[in-house]
C-alpha cells in the first residue's frame, strides 16, 4: 500500500471499523462527529483527527459534508510520523494549515493521478502538522488587545451571507470598532473590508465549481448585494466573471 489522500462526504449515519495503516481527517465543508478509543470530538474545516492503526474509531457526517482523508502505511513510517500517531489525537487547524489544505483540494487531479505528489503532499501536510504539534515553544499569554483570529474566521465563515459590518465583528472581538480595524489590519496585512470579500469570493468559486446555483443565489449565499455586485468582485479581483470562472472549472 503507498499512501493516498481521497476527498469524500461522510455517511450521515454511526458507522464504525478499524483498519492496518494511520489515518487523518479533516473537513473541506460541513462536519462529523468522531469517537477513537473512547476519545470524542468534532472534525470540521477548523479541526482535524489522527487515527493511529488497528484503533477501532466510530464516525458519522453531519448533514452536508466533504472529508479529506489521509493514510499512510506502517511500512513507510517514519519518526515523525510514528510520534503523530503514538495515539489519538484532535488538533485545530489555524489559518496556515487550512491554507494548505485549500491548495490540497484544488490540486486534487493532480494527487489522484500521480503517487508522487500524493506522498509529496501528505508529507507536506503532515511536517506542518508535526511542527505545531511538537515543536512550537509553549505559547505566552496574549498580550491584551491581541484579536482571536480563529474565532473571528469561524463567526466569518458561519455568518458569511449576511452583512458584516466592522462594528458587528468588532463586538465579537470585544474591542471597539476603531481599535478592532487597527488591531486587525496589524494582525493580517488586510483590511476587514477586504479580508471579507476574499472570503466571499472563495466561497462563490466552491460554489460555482460544486452546485448549479444561479449566479443571484451564489451572490446572497456569499453576502453580496446583487449579482451585479458579485461580478464586479470577480472582474476586479480574479479578472474574470463568475460566468467565466464556471465554463472553466
Amino acid at each position: 500500500m503507498q499512501p493516498r489522500i481521497r476527498s469524500f462526504p461522510l455517511p450521515t449515519l454511526c458507522l464504525h471499523h478499524d483498519h492496518s495503516y494511520h489515518q487523518l481527517v479533516i473537513a473541506l465543508s460541513g462536519s462529523a462527529e468522531f469517537e477513537i478509543a473512547g476519545y470524542g470530538g468534532r472534525v470540521d474545516a477548523m479541526h482535524g483527527c489522527l487515527v493511529p492503526s488497528g484503533e477501532t474509531h466510530f464516525y458519522e457526517g453531519l448533514g452536508k459534508n466533504q472529508h479529506v482523508v489521509m493514510d499512510f502505511p506502517l511500512h513507510t513510517a517514519t519518526r515523525e510520523l510514528e510520534r503523530l500517531f503514538d495515539r489519538p489525537r484532535y488538533f485545530t487547524a489555524d489559518s496556515s494549515l487550512r491554507l494548505l489544505l485549500g491548495f490540497l483540494d484544488k490540486e486534487q487531479k493532480l494527487w489522484q493521478e500521480s503517487a508522487d505528489a500524493v506522498e509529496g503532499m501528505s508529507k507536506v501536510f503532515l511536517g506542518s502538522l508535526y511542527q505545531r504539534l511538537f515543536e512550537q515553544p509553549l505559547a505566552l499569554p496574549a498580550p491584551k488587545g491581541r484579536l482571536d483570529l480563529v474565532k473571528l474566521e469561524v463567526y466569518i465563515q458561519q455568518h458569511l451571507s449576511e452583512p458584516l459590518p466592522v462594528t458587528r465583528l468588532a463586538e465579537v472581538a470585544c474591542v471597539s470598532p476603531g481599535h478592532f480595524h487597527a488591531l486587525f489590519r496589524e494582525a493580517t496585512g488586510t483590511t476587514p473590508g477586504q479580508y471579507l470579500t476574499q472570503a466571499r469570493l472563495e466561497r462563490a468559486q466552491d460554489l460555482l465549481r460544486e452546485t448549479r446555483f444561479s449566479m443571484s443565489v451564489i451572490a446572497e449565499k456569499v453576502g453580496f448585494a446583487s449579482q451585479s455586485s458579485l461580478t464586479h468582485a470577480f472582474r476586479r479581483y480574479l479578472g474574470r466573471t463568475p460566468a467565466e470562472f464556471r465554463k472553466i472549472h
